[in-house]
């Protein structure tokens, strides 16, 4: 790894990093001036340097970069999945957030790595609960006995807490802290569908469930105002002592700098936020004397080798896309994403950049994992905020069956509320994230009315039908009485089917349900006393609590493993992957999909989330569905 990692870096030309002590190869055939003739006879005494010296001279470069510190660097300015891409042309998984904390972990155990240097740049895509993920794997290192640098120009909330976790924390000199608190805004739009001529017909079960009320009011309740204000409240305090703690500062210093939203580099430094003001070209030389000698940087640090693939020979293209990789003879411990809304079916990317996982997508990879005898035990990342309760009951019916031979914890990232914690109670333990939500425990249903839009625009309609319910989801008609009464009948059966499936697993830890349900929803401490989750902790915590409940033992006895594993464009051309799609589609320059995707992200989530909703509601008037869209900033 150490050779392939220094002939990276003799080869790099990274204008941040480039290494000082490597001076390129002047090329022998030329002469030193440039301006004079190839006739000359001082050119044609030029000494070619015969295959001997060259090697020599690489040994030489080699043993003089093996004598230099090796520092592991680490690229934070991208976004990280939390599950693998679907589908990879060669069979390689994409990074994930997992795939970096492990290679974080790994520069901890290796001798040979005596720092790490995390670059931020501009900013960082990790969510919240990603970034604390990441602080806690950074600051593992210096429990190892490492020092840690992370840059960056200037750092928000997310990528501050990130840093919060390393020894080093370095700043642009003309860069900023921005930490201006915590604040979630709620959208409601009742008014824009009075305007428009739609009216929403709804009911819920619950009443802090709060997911009509973004159609039915242009406010909150005061039961979704108190739902709101608890986690603004929870989410402040875990920014605060995540400072605190990792910073060794004063809580009420840590307040009074929030409360000043931005702090400049030279109060930064001062306040004790920041260790170094220094540039980017200037990083190098601060770990130089921070470490006390030559650094070499080891560029991505733990990255699995790819094999290099020459696209000009057909032949060896051909066989890169039928490659597999070759079994492991270890047991496994299986990871099944559920991320994004639950819907009936498959899932897939939403048109505002959203993701949904379906029923038969989780039925699937159970049936994958029950056949497959080398999975001894299973973990599923969830982070929805629910969806179809039809397709949540399928979902936990399938993770059920496979729990009665083989363990199944379940690992809550940003989010298990409503249809995602009625999957995450079908799991034997769960282990969730700090800042995850977790709870929603309501129903809503209805449908929305269009008769009066229709009348502005022209449209007339005409209803043909037979059966005294045959207009129940009519977009022309609101519910009468007795439909109505159906409709709730409906969704408090749902309700009572919700509670009842929670109950069946956690009865023994949770001691009142009706205290946990109606729509309430909690921060994962909060969740934890109640009996609603297990453990606080990451995927790593989770997948250590299923090897041991499968009796694996140490990490090294056993791999971890995908399902369903990433579609190849070899399964998609040998017909395995009958159902996989192309990661590329034929798009028109200016369409719909490319002007919703230039909303401001917030915006986007929340419509993409409601429309969601909506469209669930299409089929059957009850979902299990939450309505907050949080993202920090």
């Amino acid at each position: 790894m150490l050779k392939r990692a220094i002939a990276i870096t003799l080869l790099s030309s990274s204008l941040v990093f480039a290494d000082a002590t490597t001076k390129p190869t002047t090329n022998p055939t030329m002469s030193s001036s440039t301006t004079q003739p190839s006739t000359q006879p001082s050119a044609a005494k030029k000494k070619f340097v015969t295959p001997a010296e060259l090697a020599r001279q690489m040994q030489e470069q080699t043993q003089t970069v093996e004598k230099m510190l090796q520092v592991a660097h680490f690229d934070l300015n991208e976004a990280f999945r939390e599950k693998p891409a679907s589908f990879s042309f060669f069979g390689e998984p994409s990074p994930t957030l997992r795939d970096l904390i492990a290679r974080i972990e790994k520069a901890g155990d290796d001798a040979t790595i005596k720092a790490a240097v995390f670059y931020i740049g501009a900013g960082t895509g990790l969510n919240f609960s990603q970034a604390q993920e990441v602080r806690d794997a950074i600051a593992e290192l210096r429990r190892a006995g490492k020092k840690s640098f992370v840059y960056a120009d200037s750092y928000d909330t997310t990528s501050y807490i990130v840093a919060s976790g390393a020894t080093n924390i370095c700043l642009m000199q003309g860069g900023e802290i921005f930490i201006p608190g915590i604040g979630f805004e709620t959208m409601f739009y009742k008014g824009a569908f009075d305007k428009l001529g739609i009216a929403a017909d709804y009911v819920q079960i619950g009443e802090y469930k709060g997911a009509e009320e973004p159609f039915t009011r242009s406010e909150p309740s005061e039961e979704l105002k108190g739902e709101m204000n608890k986690l603004v409240e929870a989410y402040y305090q875990q920014i605060v002592n995540g400072i605190s703690l990792n910073r060794n500062l004063k809580s009420e210093d840590v307040k009074r700098a929030i409360d000043g939203a931005i702090v400049s580099g030279k109060q930064a430094e001062s306040l004790g936020w920041v260790d170094h003001l220094v540039d980017a070209d200037g990083l190098r030389g601060l770990m130089k004397e921070e470490l006390g000698d030559e650094i070499n940087l080891v560029h991505n640090f733990g990255s699995a080798e790819r094999e290099a693939i020459d696209l000009s020979n057909p032949f060896t293209l051909l066989a890169a896309l039928n490659k597999r990789e070759t079994p492991s003879e270890k047991p496994k411990v299986a990871i099944v994403y559920a991320d994004g809304t639950i819907i009936d079916g498959k899932g897939g990317e939403g048109m505002f950049g959203g993701s949904s996982v379906g029923s038969e997508d989780i039925r699937q990879a159970m049936r994958m994992a029950a056949r497959d005898d080398s999975i001894k035990a299973i973990v599923i990342r969830i982070s929805s905020p629910g969806g179809s309760a039809l397709a949540s009951e399928a979902m936990w019916q399938s993770v059920r069956r496979v729990a009665k031979d083989k363990p199944v914890v379940i690992s809550v990232g940003g989010m298990a509320a409503s249809g995602g914690y009625y999957l995450a109670s079908a799991g034997d333990w769960i282990v969730a994230d700090p800042s995850a939500i977790v709870g929603s425990i309501g129903v809503v249903g209805g449908k929305f009315v269009m008769t009066d839009l229709y009348e502005k625009l022209g449209i007339s309609t005409m209803t043909f039908s037979r059966g005294q319910n045959a207009d129940l989801f009519s977009s022309t008609s609101r519910f009468d009485e007795k439909q109505k009464r159906m409709v709730r009948t409906w969704m408090k059966n749902t309700y009572d089917q919700f509670t009842d499936r929670i109950t069946t697993t956690r009865g023994k830890k949770i001691k009142d349900i009706d205290k946990i349900a109606r729509g309430r929803i909690f921060l994962a401490a909060d969740a934890k006393d109640l009996g609603m989750v297990d453990e606080i902790g990451g995927l790593k915590t989770a997948i250590s609590n299923a090897a041991g409940r499968a009796k694996l033992g140490e990490a090294s006895n056993y791999d971890v493993t995908i399902l369903p594993p990433p579609t190849t464009f070899a399964d998609i051309l040998s017909g395995r992957g009958a159902d996989a799609k192309l990661p590329f589609t034929p798009r028109i320059e200016i369409s719909a999909d490319s002007i919703l995707r230039s909303l401001p992200l917030d915006l986007r989530e929340s419509l993409g989330q409601q429309l969601n909703l909506m469209s669930i509601l299409q089929d059957r008037p009850v979902a299990l569905m939450s309505p907050y869209v949080i993202r920090m900033k």
